[in-house]
């Protein structure tokens, strides 16, 4: 898809706003899931992560969005962040899992109201150059429509993957990871609105997960699709307890609003 096609998508995403239609950001991301168990464990394959690197290590977690977007945590980024993002990334200890794709973030764009990971904590990195997809490198699933809100507040089971330190060894692995999560009342997290507090008992997000992508599988049409619905952005005491959410949902009207001023 070219950067004028999408815009003209995105541009008509924007201008209607039919409750219970669902519309999702980039058509390009759908790709058939089938039910899976994860609890802690080596991932398949997530063509939409992203690999944020600073000075050379890995940083932080993050997720291609659109053509050149990439979603992440505003306290992965820093002022003047010479930062790099590489896609299609599995195993980063080895060459032979696939092709990758190094870009430059050349604009970082913050929430306005970002003070820290308890408030606003969510950011859009515009890449040097057009995104080319591929089996490896493909956008993730949001929704974009008002609607969905309600339907993205009764989800109770999620999947969280990143390249976070495990809770159990504490080390940072070199291959992507996944743990299933569930929803629990804000108050376990100390949460602010517009976050979703999750816990696991035996598995839980830690250091490096910042940015990662919080989904679970929605039906859409006849088959089951991954879809964006948070962004990780904090975690408790030594990694053991509870995780919060930045919600994704809530921060729709921003996230399109900062696309298309920054389309091009």
């Amino acid at each position: 898809m070219t950067a004028a096609i999408t815009l003209l998508t995105l541009l008509s995403i924007l201008s209607l706003g039919k409750l219970g239609t669902a519309r999702l950001l980039d058509p390009q991301c759908v790709i058939p899931y089938g039910p899976r168990v994860i609890g802690g464990q080596n991932a398949r394959r997530s063509p939409w992560m992203a690999y944020l690197i600073r000075n050379g290590a890995f940083a932080c977690g993050g997720s291609l969005i659109a053509y050149r977007f990439v979603l992440t945590a505003a306290h992965c980024t820093q002022i003047n962040d010479n930062l790099y993002v590489r896609l299609g990334e599995y195993d980063s200890s080895r060459t032979t899992d696939g092709r990758t794709a190094d870009y430059r973030a050349i604009s970082i764009y913050r929430h306005e109201q970002y003070v820290n990971f308890q408030h606003d904590d969510i950011a859009v990195l515009k890449l040097d150059r057009t995104v080319l997809y591929n089996a490896r490198i493909r956008p993730i699933c949001i929704f974009t429509n008002s609607g969905f809100q309600s339907v993205a507040d009764r989800i109770q089971d999620f999947t969280l993957s990143g390249w976070g330190q495990s809770a159990q060894f504490y080390q940072m692995p070199t291959t992507l990871q996944a743990m299933s999560l569930r929803r629990v009342e804000k108050h376990f997290c100390g949460a602010p609105q517009n976050t979703i507090c999750c816990s696991n008992p035996s598995q839980f997000a830690c250091f490096g997960d910042s940015g990662s992508p919080l989904g679970a599988l929605v039906k859409y049409r006849s088959i089951y699709i991954f879809v964006q619905l948070g962004i990780v952005n904090s975690v408790t005491g030594n990694c053991d307890g509870y995780s919060t959410h930045m919600d994704l949902t809530s921060y729709m009207p921003w996230l399109l609003n900062t696309l298309r001023r920054n389309w091009y």
